[in-house]
């Protein structure tokens, strides 16, 4: 029996309809009512901008942006400098040994961030355990660790950042070629040159890609950040929680930020992956 190219097509069609429907139903719906949402003026129902005047002219709502910018590039950062470092260090590692190291470093992707956040109250609390051995050292000037600072959210946050780089980085290095490195050495590069003109450009979409995603989900930090330091800390995700859930409920409010949210991931998204393309060899020239 013969299947004509359009009965493909139809079966193709077919197939891809439950993925459309849940995309529609979970991703763009929800997406479109927030959007749509932002532009409602909370005390009226009518249509309005406020909400977004609102975020442009508000010390509290810029500060919030402000911060979290500067925690995600500075999360980012530190994950993704050492989770390659530690990626490149076990690519040295027997494969047995490589294998349970990474079957470690999934795990914290699958902690609740309430869970992280207390195990850290009782690692590097005031008085947690970190905070004693200081003590007890009795160090001059009497340092302590303080857990509830940017810094300390950093360090916090470092926990599931590192190894998920570490992650993205590992199976890139994986993925790296010998013959390359063997080509260019039989070709005269030595040292730097084999870095720069092989190793870098091949490992460069997968650092950009997990860059990617360790910003994207900083911008979005919630779950730990508000069980060690409550609203102490101006952040954005933040900010759309105290308005769904304290005395200034404001739903339009917390559509606007979180749209604001997004475009600012989006932005920096676009941005990241017009770098790649940028420095690989032979892209971004037109």
């Amino acid at each position: 029996m013969r299947v004509t190219l359009q009965g493909l097509n139809l079966i193709e069609h077919i197939f891809l309809l439950p993925i459309g429907v849940f995309l529609g139903l979970f991703i763009l719906f929800p997406l479109g009512n927030v959007l749509v949402r932002s532009f409602i003026d909370n005390n009226t129902g009518s249509l309005t901008l406020v909400n977004y005047y609102n975020i442009l002219t508000s010390p509290q709502y810029l500060n919030a942006i402000k911060n979290s910018l500067l925690f995600s590039i500075a999360t980012t950062l530190v994950g993704a400098v050492a989770g390659t470092f530690i990626a490149f260090v076990i690519t040295k590692f027997p494969q047995r040994m490589k294998s349970i190291i990474m079957s470690l470093f999934s795990i914290p992707m699958t902690l609740s961030g309430l869970v992280v956040a207390f195990a850290f109250i009782v690692l590097l609390g005031r008085n947690g355990i970190f905070n004693i051995i200081l003590k007890l050292l009795r160090l001059p000037g009497g340092w302590q660790f303080d857990l509830y600072t940017w810094v300390g959210l950093v360090v916090v946050y470092s926990f599931f950042e590192v190894p998920l780089m570490t992650l993205v980085m590992s199976a890139a290095m994986e993925n790296l070629d010998v013959s390359l490195i063997e080509a260019g050495r039989s070709l005269g590069a030595k040292g730097w040159q084999l870095w720069r003109y092989i190793i870098i450009p091949v490992l460069l979409p997968g650092f950009l890609g997990g860059i990617s995603i360790l910003f994207a989900g900083m911008m979005g930090a919630f779950g730990t950040a508000l069980a060690l330091t409550g609203m102490e800390k101006n952040l954005l995700s933040l900010q759309i929680y105290s308005h769904t859930s304290e005395s200034n409920f404001n739903i339009p409010q917390a559509d606007a930020l979180a749209v604001v949210l997004a475009i600012f991931i989006a932005v920096i998204l676009i941005l990241i992956s017009s770098l790649e393309r940028r420095l690989q060899p032979g892209r971004g020239k037109s």
